[in-house]
């Protein structure tokens, strides 16, 4: 699976994409069903390599087309937009890329797909303001708060957004000791801030693994700083 920084290389489109993305008709009523075992892969590996929670786009997955469900011959909604992960093709044409590295960025292939949301929707907020983020995927609030309810689902049935449990979105840390927040998952990521014990902050993404660490996605509260930083040095708040 390609980095990030090699997938967006491969994009190449220019000029200002169009932001409707519409599904094709929606369970988002419906309790999420299963996640099939090849979707689960790619939108965990997805959600690592772009650096956020993948449930979130299993949401978006779950309630556009049910993880593909409605994808028989790349079926087209009524407003147009096309795959498992429901793209106009306007927004294809800047956003589509070439995730699993055949040399064709397929709007109807779900390794094509998958990473294209990420892309969307890191482009458009994520992971520093989800609401916006998937607000901009489809203009509709129910819609994001049927997105942000099946993530919640997928990361209480799943574990969390990247292979961890000990904390969950929205919760309050604070470091144990001065700690390094970085701009990405690692060592060698450049440092944003050095927070210290007492300060606080909200849990907004992870966990994800890098470098024998797990790391979080916290906005410190006070800083008014987003970064990521080592689970071993946090705590509740």
């Amino acid at each position: 699976m390609p980095s990030r920084r090699n997938i967006l290389k491969k994009v190449g489109a220019t000029g200002t994409a169009a932001v409707t993305i519409s599904g094709l008709s929606g369970s988002a009523a419906a309790t999420p069903g299963s996640i099939p075992s090849n979707y689960l892969t790619e939108y965990q590996q997805t959600g690592s390599d772009y650096g956020i929670d993948w449930t979130y786009l299993a949401g978006v997955g779950w309630v556009e087309t049910q993880h593909g469900q409605y994808e028989a011959g790349c079926d087209t909604s009524s407003a147009g937009a096309k795959g498992p992960m429901q793209f106009m093709p306007s927004t294809w044409d800047y956003y589509g890329v070439d995730g699993n590295g055949d040399g064709v960025a397929d709007i109807c292939d779900y390794q094509d797909a998958i990473p294209a949301a990420a892309y969307y929707l890191t482009d458009n907020g994520a992971p520093d303001d989800w609401d916006s983020a998937l607000y901009a995927y489809n203009h509709s609030w129910s819609y994001v708060s049927d997105v942000k309810d099946a993530a919640a689902y997928y990361r209480d049935t799943y574990g969390g957004g990247g292979g961890g449990d000990k904390f969950v979105d929205g919760d309050r840390v604070t470091p144990t000791a001065d700690l390094n927040t970085r701009e990405q998952p690692g060592t060698g990521q450049p440092i944003v801030a050095t927070i210290s014990p007492g300060e606080v902050g909200e849990i907004m993404n992870g966990p994800t693994d890098k470098g024998g660490y797990t790391w979080w996605g916290v906005h410190w509260l006070d800083r008014g700083v987003w970064g990521w930083s080592v689970e071993r040095y946090l705590t509740d708040a």
